[in-house]
């Protein structure tokens, strides 16, 4: 599984204590009991909203935290998604969110190797969700690790266009540890234009 780093980094600072080991695997638990990889997506979308709302809606965190819709720097990194993820977004395409398929698939041939992404000119490695005013057209339905990268600090700290800086990340653990539950249960997972181009292609 491409388990997305950071939440990967909580679990195994959290593991020894069983009251977080046992959340993992009641969220693994809950996403069983679900057929459909679309209510699995928005199942975990929406455990995460709930359990960010206090971390976002601090005063510090909105009065210090540059992630503002416009601010796109994010957007021209490689994200994980589950294959649930995929098949939401690949949903939401055939119903109307225009894509550039190209693009996608010029991004898509890095599959999950980061140094490969990289190479792509940085104009190149914008998400096809983002619009031409640095906003995310599939806002509601993002991935989750979109709903818990966020940071403190300068705006500029952030942009990736000649080289990936350390940035300082909002802690968000619990949501960290609702992605790994997500990561570890999904059939299949990888980079978004990796993942989003299969799933289209299997279409």
């Amino acid at each position: 599984m491409n388990v997305p780093a950071i939440a990967k980094r909580t679990f195994e600072e959290l593991k020894s204590k069983s009251e977080f080991l046992s959340m993992v695997q009641n969220i693994i638990n809950e996403l069983q009991q679900l057929s459909s990889p679309i209510t699995r997506a928005k199942f975990i979308h929406n455990l995460i909203e709930e359990l960010n709302r206090d971390v976002f809606s601090n005063p510090l965190v909105e009065q210090l935290s540059p992630c503002k819709m416009g601010c796109s720097a994010c957007c021209h990194t490689q994200v994980s998604v589950t294959q649930d993820e995929a098949a939401l977004m690949a949903l939401l395409v055939r119903e109307g969110i225009g894509i550039d398929l190209d693009l996608l698939e010029l991004q898509a041939i890095a599959k999950n190797d980061s140094d490969e992404f990289y190479k792509i000119p940085y104009s190149k490695r914008a998400c096809v969700f983002l619009d031409e005013n640095g906003a995310c057209r599939i806002y509601k339905n993002r991935p989750s690790v979109c709903r818990t990268n966020a940071v403190i600090g300068e705006i500029d700290q952030c942009d990736t266009s000649s080289e990936i800086k350390p940035t300082r990340l909002i802690k968000t653990p619990k949501s960290d540890l609702v992605i790994y539950a997500s990561f570890m249960d999904a059939e299949d997972s990888g980079t978004l234009p990796y993942m989003l181009s299969k799933v289209i292609s299997a279409e």
